[in-house]
C-alpha cells in the first residue's frame, strides 16, 4: 500500500493529525511498562511505570531511591531514561528526566504510540521500518462496515490513517476502544478526532 501515496500525500496525512501534539509533551499518560533502574551506587532494581511524559515519570519499585539521587531507567519498549529523583514514596519514586529537546521528541512519539496501541488495537507493522506512527488498525463504522487502514500518524486526541476506502467529514467511527469522528478527508487518507475516554486522567509534568 506504501507506494500508492506520494511524498505530498504523506506530508498531508502528518500535517492532518497534529492538532494536539504540543499538548502531549506536558501531559503525564497512564503507561504501565515493566522495566528496571540503576540506583546512585549502581545496583539494578525491579520497577515498572505508573504514569510518564516527556518530562518526567512515577515509577513503582520496592526500594525507591531518594530525592537528589540519579538514575538509570531501563523500560521495557521506550529504552534508556535517566534523570534525577524528585520525590518518594513507601514504594515510589517520581524523577524528572535529563534530556535535550530532540530526544524528549523522540520520546512523545514513542509514548503516544505505547499508549495508544492497545486502546486503539493497533498492531506493529514489523515489514516496515520501526517507528512509532506505524502500524495496522481496523475502523468500524456504524452501518457495520469495517476497513483496515495504515496508521501514519497518531495523538492523544486523533490519528490519521491511509486508506483507498474514505468516509465522509463528521462521520463516527470506532478503532479499537475508542470512539470518535472524521475530522478530515483528502486523496489516499482521513483523519480521526477521538472522543476523550473517560478512564484517562492526564496530569501536568
Amino acid at each position: 500500500m506504501s507506494g500508492t501515496f506520494t511524498r505530498l500525500d504523506r506530508r498531508k496525512i502528518r500535517v492532518a493529525a497534529r492538532g494536539a501534539e504540543e499538548r502531549r509533551l506536558h501531559r503525564r499518560l497512564p503507561l504501565h511498562l515493566q522495566g528496571r533502574y540503576l540506583d546512585s551506587r549502581g545496583q539494578e532494581q525491579k520497577c515498572r511505570l505508573i504514569d510518564i511524559s516527556p518530562g518526567g515519570a512515577k515509577v513503582a519499585t520496592r526500594n525507591p531511591p531518594m530525592p537528589g539521587d540519579f538514575v538509570v531507567l531501563l523500560v521495557d519498549g521506550l529504552g534508556r531514561l535517566d534523570g534525577r529523583v524528585l520525590r518518594k514514596g513507601d514504594n515510589w519514586f517520581s524523577l524528572q528526566f535529563a534530556a535535550h529537546a530532540r530526544k524528549r521528541d523522540r520520546l512523545a512519539d514513542a509514548i503516544t504510540w505505547r499508549f495508544n496501541m492497545e486502546r486503539l488495537g493497533l498492531s506493529e507493522d514489523r515489514a516496515a521500518p520501526r517507528k512509532s506512527s506505524q502500524g495496522r488498525a481496523v475502523i468500524h463504522f456504524n452501518d457495520g462496515v469495517k476497513i483496515d487502514a495504515d496508521v501514519v500518524d497518531v495523538s492523544i486526541s486523533g490519528a490519521a490513517f491511509a486508506a483507498i476506502e474514505r468516509p465522509r467529514i463528521g462521520e463516527e467511527v470506532r478503532v479499537g476502544e475508542m470512539r470518535g469522528h472524521v475530522a478530515r478527508v483528502w486523496e489516499g487518507g482521513f483523519a480521526v478526532s477521538f472522543m476523550p475516554p473517560s478512564s484517562s486522567s492526564a496530569s501536568a509534568a
